[in-house]
């Protein structure tokens, strides 16, 4: 009997534990690869969440010089946003995904840790984070002062779906909204499925023109932005809609990508 209820509890907490959802903390996003210790095959960004679906072999890794402990899990892909390094597309096999779960934190902390920035702004105390998308949050040096910034994707008073970005200053900081009816490049709903941060020194451009599909081979240089800060990136996969946005000369800008 007692080993009975022993093999349900456990059925119970395996079954608990593949259910809940975890968010990226690692900045340069999580490494997946093809199996426990084999090769990468892409990676997923900061702030996305994850499914795990299976817990593997414990181990720990050297960060900066600090160990961190995790596990090898297996994921979902589907509960995600995977991107699939160059030459690996044909490799990927959707059932066969790990990644190292010590740059993971359980969806409930990592909004939490998010709550409490978001509650030191006045101008945010209608809004709340969008928690419905796979990412509702990401941080880069947006406005290219050296220091973190945060955006977050909020729900506003009336329903619809913006981006709030904290510059955060040496001392206080100042809050940037898009989505409102004087957006700049008029949207007033941040619908995108993809939210990413552009790393500084990528390349920035516009794929289409007067309704004409470009590639970067195609493009002057003086057509392409190259910041020394990083930029945003959002996108609609089944609408093929979506655009780079980046702070310069104090306002926001946009680039098309179709």
């Amino acid at each position: 009997m007692k080993n009975r209820i022993f093999i349900i509890v456990l059925l119970m907490s395996t079954f608990v534990f593949s259910q809940e959802l975890y968010n990226v903390i690692a900045p340069e996003g999580l490494t997946v690869r093809t199996s426990p210790n084999g090769k990468r095959i892409g990676v997923i960004p900061y702030g996305y969440q994850v499914k795990i679906t299976e817990k593997g072999e414990a181990f720990s890794v050297l960060d900066n010089g600090k160990a961190k402990s995790g596990n090898w899990v297996k994921i979902d892909l589907n509960s995600t946003n995977l991107i699939v390094d160059k030459g690996m597309e044909n490799t990927l096999d959707s059932t066969k995904l790990y990644a190292f779960s010590g740059y993971l934190i359980t969806q409930q902390n990592f909004i939490h840790q998010f709550e409490r920035e978001i509650a030191k702004h006045s101008v945010l105390k209608d809004f709340y984070l969008a928690t419905a998308y796979k990412c509702f949050v990401i941080k880069g040096d947006f406005f290219g002062d050296g220091v973190v910034d945060y955006l977050f994707r909020m729900i506003a008073p009336n329903g619809k779906t913006r981006l709030l970005i904290v510059n955060n200053l040496a001392k206080g900081s100042q809050v940037y909204g898009l989505g409102s009816e004087k957006d700049p490049f008029k949207i007033t709903n941040y619908d995108f499925g993809v939210l990413t941060v552009v790393p500084k020194g990528t390349p920035l451009w516009s794929n289409s023109l007067n309704g004409v599909k470009r590639n970067l081979n195609g493009i002057s240089k003086n057509e392409i932005v190259t910041l020394t800060y990083d930029a945003i990136y959002v996108h609609q996969d089944n609408k093929k809609e979506g655009g780079y946005i980046y702070r310069k000369d104090g306002k926001w800008n946009w680039l098309n990508q179709k």
